[in-house]
């Protein structure tokens, strides 16, 4: 099971917009989906849930 991450400690990510990686402490929001990471590259606000989902970070496949 993945451990979520706190917010006391800095996290490594990778972005689903520009898939570089980063290492940011999560923005805890008031409500869940505001719960996530900031890119310092492209400035997308990467969700925790995005963040955590090793899936989510994969590259989608391109259409044949």
């Amino acid at each position: 099971m993945t451990e979520l991450p706190t917010a006391e400690e800095p996290h490594e990510v990778v972005c689903p917009h520009c898939h570089k990686e980063f290492e940011a402490e999560l923005m805890d929001g008031a409500a869940e989906r505001y719960r996530g990471f900031k890119c310092p590259h492209c400035k997308l606000f990467v969700p925790l849930e995005r963040a955590t989902d090793p899936e989510a970070a994969e590259p989608a496949d391109p259409p044949e």
